[in-house]
């Protein structure tokens, strides 16, 4: 994992100056916000939400396309009537595409893939796991100045693979997160 993680900054950086070069605009956007995560883990369990926050880093080609980078971490403290600690962790990376990137408003279209680690928090013993996880997505920002946006909404379905004891299931979650974007 940290070779890709090096991998994937070196092909960044070393795409500095050719996208400052094409798109006319800004160059990178940060974004950092709420996030909301309902998931629909299946029979085996009950439908849950949980809060917490999200941020990436989108290294703007053109006007038109950029290639991102997330992190985000939310926390359940029930699931059911049962009372957890649980908490999940991803870290994803991938295209996204831009539209009227300098109007008022952008819609955006992303689908970002890496791994999600979780704590189901429900043990007494430290269950930890590492697993695939995948978000397509789309969203809206309201462009308040060149530098200064709002992430209105940014709703992806997040797909993880999670372990069981037949092996791993899917779960089917939905994430909805708004925040603050600053350009560069």
């Amino acid at each position: 994992m940290k070779r890709f993680v090096c991998l994937l900054g070196l092909v960044c950086l070393s795409c500095v100056s050719a996208a400052a070069q094409g798109n006319g605009g800004t160059f990178v956007d940060l974004f950092a916000g709420y996030s909301l995560v309902h998931t629909e883990p299946g029979a085996q369990l009950s439908t849950f939400n949980a809060n917490g926050g999200v941020a990436s880093a989108a290294l703007n080609f053109s006007n038109w396309f950029a290639g991102v980078v997330e992190a985000g971490g939310v926390h359940a403290s029930r699931i059911g009537s049962a009372d957890v600690d649980a908490t999940a962790e991803t870290v994803m990376a991938g295209p996204k595409i831009m539209l009227f990137h300098r109007s008022k408003f952008t819609p955006f279209g992303q689908a970002l893939f890496g791994f999600i680690h979780t704590n189901p928090g429900y043990s007494q013993q430290l269950i930890t796991h590492n697993t695939f996880a995948a978000a397509p997505g789309v969203g809206l920002d309201w462009n308040a100045t060149r530098h200064l946006g709002i992430r209105l909404a940014q709703v992806d379905y997040l797909f993880t693979r999670m372990p069981a004891t037949a092996g791993q299931v899917n779960w089917n979650n939905f994430r909805y997160s708004a925040g603050v974007v600053v350009r560069f």
